[in-house]
């Protein structure tokens, strides 16, 4: 998108009024509702706004919408190439619900459960083109096809958040799905060798094909991270399966299968205590982040999953992962596309602005995984949107940068949408535009003793976030056609 377009997007913007009492009544802070039924984004932040018309307008122009064999897809890979991979699906899949894609999003990850297959050792198709084959720039045979080790379990954690966002059953329900979580946590492990005792004994040579020619060194990566030779696993291969399992655990639970799930996050337990144990290091202040052939850990660019999977949990290891990461001054723009919704949720606010009110200067901007990763950055980072079909709410906790306020309208949630509103950081308003009523869980960094809501004083409630950070937050049941707005002092 050229400059002159940007500036003329940000001059049609409608603009809302903002905020001035200190209290939340019906006159202030309220929604102005959106005459229109499409997803828009206004601020008086523009640096915000153009990132955010930016990444629309570029993740819809990669959006194919069932003219092709395949269905319903958006490009997921190298731009051009018209085909989605694994790991850039998942990555995503949740900038694509915001952008409406939700058709495209389920047909794209049944895609991938409905080709696994005990011929490729429980692989499914790591990439799959337009006309609904293997793409051919990844596959010949299924002797012979590149994969990436983490990518079963990346789809399982990619569905359960789908599923959390969209409500979504046959995410939980269906067969095809069901069969792909349950061979990926059983059959794939064990004929990878990825049982936790194996991830330091494990060779190259799992599962390779004597007469394979174009990827027999490629079938099975055990790393997302591709420029590094002579690794036999990774720790972001251990925090992807963690991520994998402690899905699986909670799709389980949702659906009524608590022993199995019981069993599923204890499995999920023992890899996250494999990468505490095995891969911190104490000299270095963060994980490894590979195993080589010469039996030596080895350090690189692969810290990126380890917390995006959630697999660390102490804080300290978190700010010394994450401050390792913001000292490495070269990243490609794969992993650049993480980081935003990364830094908010670590509290690293002004490097996530930084990065989105930048992003369309970055090289290779153009990548699909940078627009989809923006548009979830600033809907789930700058404004703290986290819909939970499970737990039937909706957390807001907005971390803007400065006196801006923000709107977003007609966000597709739980089969229907919210419209949402902040200013500053201190005061919030919802829309409750889906088919049930929800609970809104209305929350503001910081130790507050009450928060206001609707005008009325309450007292605040509260925890931590993942950095032992006080959060303040109310829960306000929002029926349907409803709105209401919160405040603290």
């Amino acid at each position: 998108m050229k400059k002159t377009q940007f500036i003329l997007a940000a001059a049609v913007a409608i603009l809302f009024a903002a905020c001035t009492s200190n209290d939340c009544t019906e006159k202030c802070c309220i929604i102005e509702e959106n005459t229109g039924k499409e997803l828009s984004f206004e601020s008086s932040d523009k640096n915000l706004e153009l990132a955010f018309l930016w990444g629309q307008k570029m993740a819809l122009s990669y959006a194919h919408h069932g003219d092709d064999p395949v269905g319903c897809w958006y490009e997921a890979a190298l731009p051009h190439r018209n085909a989605f991979c694994m790991r850039d699906a998942a990555h995503q899949s949740i900038g694509a619900e915001i952008l409406g894609l939700s058709k495209h999003n389920y047909n794209m990850m049944s895609k991938f459960a409905v080709n696994i297959s005990e011929a490729k050792d429980w692989c499914t198709y790591w990439e799959i083109d337009k006309d609904d084959n293997p793409c051919r720039a990844d596959y010949v045979s299924d002797d012979d096809f590149w994969y990436n080790l983490n990518a079963n379990f990346d789809v399982m954690y990619a569905c359960w958040r789908l599923y959390e966002w969209t409500g979504d059953k046959r995410y939980i329900d269906d067969p095809a799905f069901n069969n792909f979580y349950a061979l990926s946590a059983k059959e794939y492990v064990d004929s990878w060798q990825l049982n936790p005792e194996q991830m330091l004994t494990r060779t190259r040579e799992v599962n390779r094909k004597p007469d394979a020619k174009s990827f027999r060194s490629s079938r099975g990566v055990p790393s997302y991270v591709e420029s590094y030779g002579g690794l036999f696993s990774s720790s972001d291969l251990v925090a992807t399966i963690y991520g994998g399992y402690d899905a699986y655990s909670k799709i389980l639970a949702e659906a009524g299968n608590s022993d199995k799930s019981s069993q599923m996050a204890a499995r999920a337990e023992e890899y996250r205590k494999h990468l505490d144990e095995k891969w911190w290091s104490d000299d270095i202040n963060t994980y490894h982040t590979f195993w080589t052939s010469n039996g030596t850990f080895a350090d690189g660019e692969g810290l990126t999953h380890v917390i995006w999977f959630g697999a660390v949990k102490e804080a300290a290891r978190i700010k010394g992962t994450v401050e390792k990461m913001l000292a490495r001054k070269e990243w490609n723009i794969e992993n650049i596309s993480y980081f935003p919704l990364l830094w908010y949720r670590y509290n690293y606010n002004d490097e996530a602005y930084d990065i989105l009110k930048d992003i369309v200067l970055a090289k290779r901007c153009d990548y699909p995984e940078v627009s989809y990763g923006m548009v979830e950055a600033i809907v789930s980072g700058t404004m703290g949107i986290e819909p939970s079909a499970s737990k039937k709410r909706i957390v807001t906790l907005p971390k803007i940068t400065g006196d801006n306020h923000m709107q977003l309208s007609n966000l597709p949630v739980l089969g229907g949408t919210i419209t949402v509103r902040h200013q500053s950081n201190k005061r919030s308003a919802m829309l409750n535009n889906t088919p049930a009523e929800i609970t809104w869980e209305a929350a503001f960094v910081g130790d507050y003793d009450n928060i206001i809501v609707n005008g009325k004083s309450v007292k605040a409630i509260k925890r931590t976030d993942a950095m032992g950070q006080t959060i303040s937050y109310a829960e306000v049941p929002l029926a349907v056609g409803k709105k209401a707005c919160c405040s603290v002092e």
